[in-house]
């Protein structure tokens, strides 16, 4: 597992963040083809509908594997939750990302969820 620094994981959040936004398109896409497999009648069309959710739910989870191939930890999928490993003060920490953020801002302890998010500034206080 990969260990970053607060800059470098701050970087890798402007590569991450299109990645979330084409995740969220493509499930909005699914949730349209699985309402409209729903009500559909004509058997090619369903054949059809199945296949591209089949294609679809492939392709999220691609998208997935690309940001932890960065990195990253997927903490949390609705919303999208990412976490870095890092290291403060002789002891391992997460950076905390949750997917309406502009940059990380948060952090919390290794047993601590997304609940204990702490401001990331209380990293810097006794510097």
């Amino acid at each position: 597992m990969k260990v970053f620094d607060l800059e470098t994981a701050r970087e890798l959040i402007t590569i991450i963040k299109p990645i979330v936004e084409e995740i969220n398109l493509k499930r909005e896409e699914l949730q349209g083809c699985l309402s409209r497999l729903e009500e559909e009648t004509d058997m090619l069309e369903k054949l059809y509908l199945e296949s591209h959710v089949k294609d679809l739910d492939a392709e999220i989870r691609k998208l997935f594997q690309k940001i932890e191939s960065l990195g990253g930890v997927i903490k949390g999928l609705d919303p999208i939750l990412v976490d870095f490993l890092s290291f403060h003060k002789n002891r391992y920490i997460w950076l905390c990302w949750k997917e309406d953020e502009d940059t990380i801002m948060f952090w919390h302890e290794l047993d601590e969820g997304f609940a204990g998010r702490k401001p990331i500034e209380e990293l810097f206080e006794d510097l």
